[in-house]
């Protein structure tokens, strides 16, 4: 009884200061409430990058395509992406923000870039963080493509009571954190009222890529749908600028732990806000959603 009570009192204090922080960081932040866009249909699909996401797009292709779409990151690289002609896109790796033209170890990026410049011919929201407004790759977009409509969203990470994080997050004020882009596009995506939401393309799987060279440096080989596998190595992963030291085995996991708790925490939120999260990846690690395979139609 007496440990009992002593862990609810520790978990209220520190609910209580996570919660003032919060607040804090929403006051000096909060004229950057997330504005979102109408759902176009109820239902939405999200797809990640996912090895997995090749089986989904060769057996529930038509079904993806009654949905609303979104893609992340890359999938502009997969010839795919021109046919789904998706109506969302969302992008939150930070190193989309500091690229400029003179950036020469991104090709990735660039080719994102002239994607979106020269071969998205129909309407598309683009999502991403509002600290990256200003960046060179939005003036570049806002100027060259006016079927690109840019929706900032605010990431301020809170935490806290349950019921005040899931307030801010309602209101665009705060959100998870999003260890994956896929976090962050699930949070929107709860936002804009969706019935349900689809996830396909969702591995998790990155831990069976994890590998440690003779010199205990942290090696990972990063694989995603649109790859091609014989350009795929480990290589591996900096925890610094200089490019001198490897992530360790521990802070990898950790970081693994939080992409797995913001599921679990988006989860409770989809719940509260009546909107249902179904992973129909053909496979994933994901346990905190509902596991599905589609073999019906929709209907609107």
């Amino acid at each position: 009884m007496v440990e009992a009570g002593f862990n609810h009192i520790s978990q209220f204090l520190s609910d209580l200061f996570a919660s003032l922080v919060s607040l804090l960081k929403v006051a000096i932040r909060g004229r950057h409430a997330t504005r979102l866009p109408d759902r176009q249909f109820a239902t939405c699909s999200v797809l990640g990058n996912g090895p997995s996401l090749t089986e989904s797009l060769a057996d529930q292709f038509d079904f993806i395509r009654q949905t609303e779409i979104v893609c992340v990151n890359n999938f502009a690289h997969a010839e795919v992406f021109l046919r789904l002609r998706p109506q969302d896109y969302v992008i939150s790796d930070p190193n989309y923000f500091v690229f400029t033209e003179q950036t020469t170890d991104r090709d990735d990026i660039r080719k994102t870039l002239t994607i979106f410049q020269d071969q998205v011919t129909w309407p598309m929201f683009l999502y991403v963080p509002h600290f990256a407004k200003g960046s060179y790759l939005l003036n570049v977009i806002e100027q060259s493509n006016p079927q690109i409509k840019v929706v900032y969203f605010n990431y301020t990470v809170v935490r806290g009571f349950q019921k005040l994080t899931y307030w801010l997050y309602s209101k665009g004020l705060g959100m998870p954190q999003a260890q994956t882009v896929i976090i962050a596009a699930l949070t929107l995506m709860i936002n804009r009222k969706f019935d349900t939401v689809y996830l396909f393309g969702a591995d998790t799987s990155w831990h069976e890529q994890i590998r440690l060279n003779d010199q205990n440096q942290l090696l990972i080989k990063q694989i995603h749908f649109y790859d091609k596998p014989k350009d795929l190595t480990h290589q591996p992963v900096y925890s610094d600028a200089q490019r001198q030291r490897t992530f360790s085995m521990a802070s990898q996991f950790l970081s693994l732990h939080k992409v797995f708790r913001g599921y679990e925490v988006l989860r409770n939120y989809a719940d509260y806000r009546g909107v249902q999260l179904i992973n129909a990846s053909a496979k994933s690690y994901i346990d905190a959603f509902e596991r599905t395979t589609i073999n019906r139609p929709i209907s609107h």
